[in-house]
């Protein structure tokens, strides 16, 4: 029983820290999108997008396969360790070499030529990060969660403290700085990544004057893949920026870049409920293998119902939510409710992919990602052109559609699962129908708003009357 309460508090202190980074990621939206103008704004999501991608080639898988291969019945743990970290260490060497040679065209690739630099600090960053995965890997393995997340929150607050100051504090104090703009948020991402690894210093002093080529290709073996599936999943997420950087005409593109960043950093409030649904629903499904199938329909029943009801609640009170970015982006709003419809699909997908990995079909996500890449391909390079960033918008939610259809359909062929679909139906099409009345309210009359966000909870709350008078379970 004590390590079952061990497991579920190291599992909410992970939560804590991650859903903190999103928190304190979203708290610098208001004042980068009133610092920077919309084109300074499209510049640094378009180096943020560069990172993530980057951080997931440059780490190929490795984090995922320490684990993997460290705890085989026989593993030398130190050995696992040190081989990852002599392999991260060479190619993020080797990239950061790579980066200083042809920074300046990649910068031009960007169109952004005219500030090489900025590409310079982002490469920093990137290797900094990769750098210290398999440590922080290492630190979950050992269940070391409270060192875990200290360092990460310690870095979050550093990069929050700094941009604050850079942007706010210091001028208003009267200190002179020069106008850096996107560049002041690298050079505090680039201090609070040095403050993590100063912090992981004695992860590093661990390492041994080891290399195992044979764990080595065990690991490359096992990581590949992974970066295989990973990559049209991470590119399906994250090209809409830059297909809108490269379709749209060149005087308004980082513009467009920057307005559709802002509005989807509004869709937050149903990304970090998913977040935080995945910390308890995972460990429930794989903390025993007696898991059925009528528990995976229930949960994504319930789930939905909650996105639903949670969808129409921000479109509802999107008269306040918008003061969390600048009034430059409002005229842009409508964009957020397709936003929000392809991230309640996208939870509903985490969801249902549930299937593939309890049956060990995991080659079933990368078919079901490339799909989604696919749409994601042809969706921009057709609307974008025609409609701008609403092409992005519309194109955002058919892939996650296309995803989630086509991950209900393998997984009723290759492990049925009793999904209750009118119920699904009737909590997704109340939510896009109310959402949309709520919205197109919500900026001029609070009350009919309201009375959406009532109904859908009514809807729910009515149709899981069962459940909610259920007593719970005195075991």
């Amino acid at each position: 029983m004590s390590g079952m309460k061990s497991l579920m508090g190291d599992t909410a202190l992970y939560g804590l820290s991650s859903i903190l980074a999103r928190v304190l990621n979203f708290a610098l939206t208001p004042l980068l999108t009133v610092v920077l103008s919309k084109s300074e704004y499209g510049v640094n999501s378009l180096l943020y997008v560069s990172i993530a991608f980057l951080m997931v080639i440059l780490t190929y898988g490795f984090e995922t396969a320490y684990f993997r291969v460290s705890q085989k019945a026989g593993a030398d743990e130190p050995t696992v360790y040190s081989t990852a970290m002599w392999s991260l260490l060479a190619s993020s060497l080797l990239f950061l070499a790579a980066m200083a040679w042809v920074y300046v065209p990649a910068a031009e690739l960007l169109r952004m030529g005219d500030r090489p630099e900025l590409v310079l600090m982002m490469a920093w960053i990137v290797a900094m990060d990769v750098v210290a995965a398999v440590p922080f890997a290492r630190l979950r393995a050992q269940r070391r969660a409270k060192r875990f997340v200290a360092i990460k929150i310690t870095q979050i607050a550093v990069n929050f403290i700094l941009c604050y100051a850079f942007f706010l504090i210091l001028p208003q104090a009267g200190f002179w700085l020069p106008d850096l703009q996107v560049g002041w948020v690298l050079i505090a991402n680039l201090a609070a990544s040095a403050a993590m690894i100063f912090m992981l210093l004695p992860e590093f002093f661990a390492m041994q004057r080891r290399f195992d080529v044979g764990i080595w290709k065990t690991m490359l073996a096992f990581g590949l893949p992974l970066l295989l599936a990973g990559l049209p999943g991470v590119a399906n997420e994250m090209a809409d920026r830059f297909f809108i950087e490269y379709l749209m005409p060149l005087g308004e593109a980082k513009e467009a870049v920057g307005t559709y960043s802002a509005i989807y950093k509004l869709s937050i409030f149903i990304i970090l409920f998913n977040q935080a649904f995945r910390f308890a629903a995972e460990p429930f499904f794989f903390k025993e293998s007696t898991q059925t199938k009528q528990q995976l329909a229930d949960v994504l029943r319930v789930f939905t119902g909650i996105l639903s009801i949670g969808m129409v609640l921000v479109l509802a009170g999107l008269g306040g939510i918008k003061y969390f970015i600048d009034a430059k982006y409002w005229d842009s709003l409508p964009l957020l409710y397709f936003l929000l419809m392809a991230n309640v699909f996208l939870s509903m997908n985490t969801q249902v992919s549930m299937w593939y990995k309890l049956s060990d079909q995991t080659r079933m996500g990368l078919y079901i990602t490339l799909t989604g890449f696919a749409v994601t391909v042809l969706g921009n390079l057709y609307w974008i052109p025609r409609v701008g960033i609403l092409g992005a918008a519309w194109t955002t939610l058919a892939s996650y559609m296309a995803m989630l259809g086509l991950s209900v359909a393998l997984g009723q062929y290759h492990f049925p699962v009793p999904y209750r679909f009118g119920r699904l139906a009737l909590y997704v099409l109340s939510a896009a129908f109310l959402g949309w009345v709520a919205a197109f309210y919500s900026l001029t009359l609070v009350w009919p708003s309201l009375l959406c966000a009532g109904i859908m909870i009514a809807i729910v709350g009515y149709a899981e009357r069962d459940l909610l008078r259920r007593k719970p379970s005195s075991t």
